[in-house]
């Protein structure tokens, strides 16, 4: 027995010394959690941690998929009295250390999957810090710093900046009031390249976060709705899209019928292949497994369970299809007619597509060509206008630009709720003083 053993130590023996990553990296990483400021209550993945910020945690870098959170992906919240719970998901990367395997031999390919079954082939970030927001009014309100990562090697990253590059970027009108009762969620979701290994960069959403970040520049000058009532994430993960949702759901619950509350979305969205159901595509989530993502359904639901005065969602997504056309480079979907759902309350949409369109960007101006044209109405109104006012501008102006600039139609999409207890149609999103 001891002379069969001996002899599958050299069969053996590359295999394990070749496993590079695991044996570099580990099968656990030291991560360092702080907070500003700090003092923050440390959990990880729902559960507390005993720890207060500034501290370091050992994770496993193998994670199986819990309650809360996705497989290989960990999930910080910081929570503080007197402030903002705040947020952090962190997905795994692969290590670039597997690649050492070949420099043994051939026969050390195996050894990648030692990496992935011992968890050293990931890696996730070295430090977290949680920008912690007082909070305001008594409301509930996520705040969440995005970063995009480029993983040239695990230390880098880049952090997304807002540039303004386009006329409805800049001397946006101040409006100089605040409507404490009016909240927003907003998402801007155009990096899926990074997390999305299968498939191409060409499935990013062009200039989905210059939009998001516009929207709530107009947010807070032009529409009145205090920063600290703002909900803002770009390249949200299911995670962060559900978690917003749920803070959402609660805030209009606990204004008690007073809450005005705008949805903004620019990202893909995606049918169900089966049932044709629309989704609003997370980034971590592929375009195969549509049904993993946000259910269009369950969000207008979330948003209608408890009164409100009115709920106006923005959408620049097409729910025909995305990610899985290679020939639409430029365009946010495929060719699938999605199925409708009736809209209940004091809710009214407003999409940047019909049925198999698909929602186009507008590269001159850097932003989705709904959302430049939505900007710029409500900066040469300063707001004071119906909100039917505003559709039936969406409804003339981006038709016939789409046509000759792109030349293809793309015809805006508004859908009211019905027993409204609100006249939405005639609202006037900014009264003049």
């Amino acid at each position: 027995m001891k002379r069969i053993a001996l002899k599958l130590v050299p069969l053996i023996l590359p295999l394990v010394i070749s496993a590079c990553a695991t044996l570099l990296n580990t099968t656990k990483q030291k991560v360092e959690l702080t907070s500003n400021p700090i003092g923050a209550e440390v959990y990880i993945n729902g559960e507390k941690t005993n720890k207060t910020t500034p501290c370091s945690v050992w994770v496993k870098r193998k994670v199986k998929r819990g309650p809360i959170n996705a497989k290989n992906q960990y999930i910080y919240e910081f929570k503080k009295d007197g402030y903002v719970p705040y947020t952090y998901t962190d997905k795994a990367d692969i290590s670039s250390k597997i690649y050492l395997n070949l420099l043994f031999s051939i026969a050390a390919i195996p050894a990648f999957g030692i990496d992935f079954i011992s968890g050293g082939a990931y890696y996730y970030d070295k430090e977290v810090v949680a920008p912690l927001q007082k909070e305001a009014g008594g409301y509930v309100v996520i705040r969440d710093t995005v970063v995009k990562k480029v993983y040239v090697n695990p230390d880098d990253s880049n952090r997304y900046e807002f540039k303004r590059l386009s006329d409805v970027d800049v001397d946006i009108p101040k409006n100089g009031i605040e409507h404490p009762y009016r909240f927003a969620l907003i998402i801007g979701n155009e990096d899926y390249s990074s997390k999305q290994i299968d498939l191409n960069s060409e499935v990013n959403v062009d200039y989905a976060r210059n939009d998001a970040s516009a929207f709530k520049d107009y947010a807070i000058n032009v529409l009145g709705i205090p920063e600290t009532n703002i909900i803002f994430l770009l390249d949200a993960t299911v995670g962060q899209m559900n978690q917003a949702i749920a803070k959402t759901n609660l805030i209009i619950k606990n204004a008690k019928g007073k809450a005005e509350v705008f949805v903004y979305y620019a990202g893909h969205g995606l049918p169900d292949e089966a049932t044709r159901e629309p989704y609003l595509i997370p980034v971590d989530i592929s375009g195969k497994n549509a049904k993993e993502g946000i259910k269009l359904e369950t969000l207008y639901a979330k948003l209608t369970e408890y009164p409100s005065k009115r709920v106006v969602v923005f959408l620049d997504a097409c729910f025909s299809g995305g990610a899985r056309n290679k020939g639409l480079v430029a365009a946010r979907g495929v060719k699938v007619r999605p199925t409708e759902t009736v809209l209940q309350g004091n809710i009214a949409t407003l999409a940047a597509a019909t049925g198999e369109q698909t929602a186009l960007p507008y590269k001159d101006k850097y932003h989705g060509f709904f959302t430049y044209y939505l900007l710029k109405k409500l900066k040469e109104t300063k707001g004071n206008i119906t909100f039917k006012e505003l559709a039936s501008y969406l409804s003339e102006v981006v038709p016939l630009q789409s046509v000759l600039l792109n030349d293809k139609e793309q015809t805006p999409t508004l859908r009211m709720g019905v027993n409204q207890t609100e006249d939405i149609e005639n609202w006037i999103l900014v009264e003049s003083n």
